[in-house]
């Protein structure tokens, strides 16, 4: 099976781009691209979008599997969503990929602060 990661790298030599130019089309630092390609972290669902479009593929084209697969119906109902996303204009899409991404950065605070006066 191959990982999210390493099909990204795949295609991305396919594509003949370097690490660094990806990254600074995706917006994010090189490092955190390298930790994507290298399967050290997940990337987010706005990020995944931007390698997509930095790539000129679907996003199923990054996170399809070789092996069939079993799809719940929740997220069967989020890959509708993002097909539908692709299709919002630009500044729509920016409004709601900064609503997804303040409610990922809400969650790993909350999670942070939990840690940390558990620490206590």
């Amino acid at each position: 099976m191959i990982l999210l990661g390493d099909r990204i790298k795949k295609i991305r030599e396919e594509k003949g781009l370097s690490q660094k130019e990806v990254a600074s089309k995706v917006d994010i630092d090189r490092g955190q691209y390298s930790r994507i390609e290298t399967n050290k972290v997940e990337p987010t669902l706005t990020t995944l979008e931007k390698i997509a479009i930095a790539f000129g593929v679907e996003i199923e084209d990054l996170i399809k599997k070789d092996d069939p697969i079993t799809i719940d119906s929740f997220e069967k109902s989020l890959v509708e969503k993002v097909k539908l996303i692709d299709d919002l204009e630009e500044d729509q899409k920016s409004h709601i990929f900064a609503i997804i991404d303040m409610a990922i950065a809400n969650k790993r605070l909350k999670s942070t602060l939990t840690n940390a006066l558990q620490g206590l």
